[in-house]
């Protein structure tokens, strides 16, 4: 009985404490939260080897991976964040079992987009993954990487 209360009290207090952080790639070495020693705590999704989603689970992530970036964009846009044009990205995300966002990892550098600008879409993210959940879950975390092309929405 101790150890299954100890048990929901860290989940509590790791679900309270949870991080929902957006940043990019190049900021996140000096904050403290390499995507080094965050692999190691969240294997990939999908891919070869020890992977969290294998066959039809593989497609559901896919699937729900994809309805996640068209969220974020719609986000984007509703909050008249523009693009103006088409800008690649490529992000590395990193998911908790129940779906919720940790850490939304982005190499901005060759995106063109200014500081400023960088920082307003950091901003949104951030906004974003504070109570957004992904519509799949694991028995562990999960890490998710891809390229991304956004743009404005018309």
């Amino acid at each position: 009985m101790k150890l299954s209360l100890l048990m929901v009290m860290l989940l509590f207090v790791k679900t309270v404490f949870a991080q929902h952080i957006a940043d990019s790639f190049q900021n996140a070495e000096a904050k403290g939260y390499s995507m080094q020693a965050l692999d190691k705590q969240y294997p990939s999704a999908i891919g070869s080897g020890n992977v969290v989603f294998k066959g039809d689970n593989e497609k559901h992530l896919i699937t729900a991976y994809t309805a996640m970036i068209q969220d974020l964009n719609g986000y984007l846009n509703k909050n008249d964040f523009k693009w103006g044009g088409k800008v690649h990205i490529f992000n590395r995300i990193y998911f908790e079992p129940d779906g919720s966002i940790s850490y939304y990892l982005v190499n901005l550098a060759p995106t063109g987009l200014n500081e400023e600008r960088q920082a307003r879409f950091l901003a949104l993210v951030s906004a974003f993954i504070q109570d957004y959940k992904i519509n799949i879950t694991a028995k562990t975390g999960f890490a998710q990487c891809s390229p991304i092309t956004y743009q404005d929405i018309n």
